[in-house]
C-alpha cells in the first residue's frame, strides 16, 4: 500500500489514445453533461476541436451513459474503415459498424445486397430509415468520430454531411426521423464539413464547447503522485506548464509521479525540460509535431498565419472567428484556444517552445534571411582579420618610419659633425699655407647641401670659406 507521500505507479494516468471507461484519472467536465444533457435531449451534437484534448474519452462515456438510460448507440471511428475506398466501399463499411452495435448487422447487409440500384449515400440513408428506425424502437444516437480523416478519401464527402443535416431536417415532416441523432466529432469546424458552395453548409446542431481541465476539476490527479499537499502542490506546478491541456497534463503528471527525486517546483521543471522542451521532444512527441506541422503546413498564407500567431505571442487581443481560416489553423493545431470570443495562447509549454525566435525562424523569408545573416557574419569576419592585417602593417610601419627616423637623424649628426671636421681641417690647412685646405671646404660644403635641416652646418661652412678668403686676402696684401 502506498504512503499519502508516496510515488505510485504512473499506470494511474494514460498519456494518449482514449481513455478506458474506468480510467482513474479521467476527469470529468461540464462538457461531459453539456453532451449527455444535449443527446438525451435527441439534440444534434458536434464537438470539433483540437487534438487530444479527451473527444474520443468523453464520447465512450457519453454513449455508456446512453446505454444506461435505453438509448441505442452506435460508435463508428472513420479511421478504421481506410483511405484507398470507392464510396460504396465506404458506405458499406460504415452502415456494418453501426449494424454490429445495434445487433442488426444481417438485416443492414441484406438490405444493402437487395437494392444495388440506389447510389451508395441513398443506400446508406435508406438502410438507416427503413431497417434501423423500423427495428428499433427506442432514441437511436450515432457518434462519427475522427471526422476530418474524410479530407483524405480519394471522392468528396460533403453529400455526407450534407444527408446527414437533411436527416435533420426530415423530422419535420417524418416524426420517426425524431428518434434518429447524430453526433460528429473530430478536428474540423462546422465550414469544413460541408465546402462545396454549391452546398447548403452544416449548420444544424448543438456545439460543445471542450475546455481545457481546471485546476479544481483536476484535483483528483494529486493522487497518481502521492496525493496529500505533496500531490497537490506538484499538480499545480504542472498546471503552471499545461495549463490543463489534457494530454499534457496527463503525461506530464506521469513524468512526475515515475520520478522518485521529483518533489518540488523545480523538480517538475526539470522533468518538464525533458519529456517537452527539450530538442530531442521536439520532434518526438507526437503532439507537438502535430501543433508544429498543423501551423506551418497548413493550406492558408504561413507569413500572415505567423503574424497572427505573433500577436497572440504577445498579449495582443485576436478576435475568435471560426469562419477566418487563420484562426481556426491556430484552433485546430491546438496552440491556442478560443475563450469568452477571443482566442489565448493555451499554455506555457507551447508558449516556451513556439517563441518568438521560432516565429522568425520559420517566416517564408527566413531561409534568406539566414543566408544574407550567414553572409554579414561573414563579412564581418573576413573585416576583422582584414583589420588585423591592416592594424599590423600599420604597426611594422610606424616601427619602420620610426627606426628610418631614428637613422636619418644619425645620418644628419654624422654629415654635421663630417663636415665641422672637414670644414676645420680646411680652415686649418689654408693658415699654413696648405692650398689642400679649399679641398677639405668643398667638401663639408658638399656634405650639407642635400640637407636642409642642416643650416647651421651650411652657415658654419660659409662662414669658413668667408674667413678663408679674407685670410688669404690679407696675406696677399701684405706680401706686396
Amino acid at each position: 500500500m502506498n504512503t499519502p507521500d508516496a510515488h505510485p505507479t504512473s499506470r494511474f494516468y494514460v498519456t494518449g489514445g482514449t481513455l478506458p471507461v474506468d480510467a482513474e484519472s479521467y476527469v470529468p467536465r461540464q462538457a461531459d453533461e453539456d453532451l449527455y444533457r444535449a443527446l438525451i435531449e435527441r439534440r444534434f451534437c458536434y464537438i470539433l476541436t483540437s487534438r487530444q484534448v479527451g473527444k474520443s474519452s468523453m464520447m465512450v462515456r457519453a454513449a455508456v451513459r446512453l446505454r444506461e438510460a435505453g438509448v441505442g448507440v452506435a460508435v463508428t471511428d472513420l479511421t478504421a474503415f481506410g483511405q484507398n475506398l470507392d464510396p460504396e466501399q465506404w458506405y458499406e463499411g460504415l452502415l456494418a459498424r453501426i449494424g454490429q452495435q445495434l445487433d442488426l448487422e444481417d438485416e443492414l447487409e441484406d438490405f444493402w445486397d437487395n437494392h444495388e440500384s440506389m447510389g451508395p449515400l441513398h443506400r446508406w440513408v435508406e438502410a438507416i430509415r427503413t431497417v434501423v428506425l423500423a427495428e428499433r424502437d427506442t432514441p437511436i444516437v450515432v457518434f462519427v468520430d475522427e471526422i476530418d480523416v474524410v479530407r483524405s478519401l480519394g471522392f468528396s464527402t460533403d453529400e455526407f454531411f450534407a444527408a446527414i443535416r437533411e436527416c435533420h431536417n426530415r423530422r419535420a415532416a417524418e416524426p420517426e426521423m425524431d428518434r434518429l441523432t447524430f453526433c460528429l466529432i473530430g478536428v474540423a469546424t462546422p465550414t469544413d464539413l460541408v465546402q462545396n458552395p454549391d452546398l447548403t453548409p452544416f449548420n444544424v446542431g448543438t456545439r460543445i464547447e471542450l475546455t481545457d481541465l481546471t485546476e479544481e476539476d483536476a484535483a483528483p490527479l494529486a493522487r497518481g503522485m502521492g496525493g496529500g499537499q505533496t500531490g497537490s502542490r506538484l499538480l499545480k506546478r504542472v498546471f503552471h506548464w499545461t495549463n490543463g491541456h489534457p494530454y499534457l497534463t496527463q503525461k506530464l503528471c506521469a513524468a512526475v509521479a515515475d520520478d522518485p527525486d521529483a518533489k518540488s517546483d523545480t523538480d517538475v521543471d526539470r522533468v518538464c525540460d525533458g519529456l517537452f522542451l527539450s530538442d530531442r521532444a521536439r520532434d518526438t512527441d507526437d503532439n507537438l509535431v502535430y501543433v508544429r506541422e498543423r501551423m506551418l503546413r497548413s493550406e492558408v498564407d504561413r507569413a500572415a498565419l505567423l503574424d497572427t500567431y505573433g500577436q497572440l505571442y504577445a498579449g495582443k487581443h485576436v478576435r475568435f472567428d471560426d469562419g477566418d481560416r487563420i484562426i481556426t489553423v491556430l484552433f485546430l493545431s491546438g496552440v491556442a484556444s478560443g475563450r469568452s470570443g477571443q482566442l489565448h495562447l493555451r499554455n506555457g509549454i507551447y508558449r516556451t517552445l513556439f517563441d518568438r525566435r521560432w516565429i522568425r525562424e520559420n517566416m517564408p523569408d527566413a531561409e534568406l534571411r539566414r543566408q544574407r545573416e550567414s553572409y554579414r557574419r561573414g563579412v564581418l569576419r573576413a573585416s576583422a582579420a582584414a583589420l588585423v592585417i591592416v592594424a599590423a602593417i600599420a604597426t611594422f610601419a610606424g616601427i619602420a618610419i620610426k627606426e628610418s627616423r631614428k637613422a636619418r637623424r644619425s645620418e644628419r649628426a654624422a654629415l654635421s659633425n663630417l663636415s665641422d671636421a672637414q670644414m676645420a681641417r680646411g680652415i686649418q690647412h689654408l693658415r699654413q699655407n696648405d692650398p689642400s685646405g679649399l679641398l677639405h671646404l668643398l667638401e663639408a660644403q658638399r656634405s650639407v647641401a642635400a640637407y636642409p635641416e642642416l643650416a647651421a652646418s651650411r652657415s658654419l661652412v660659409r662662414a669658413g670659406w668667408l674667413k678663408s678668403f679674407n685670410s688669404l686676402r690679407l696675406r696677399h696684401v701684405l706680401s706686396h
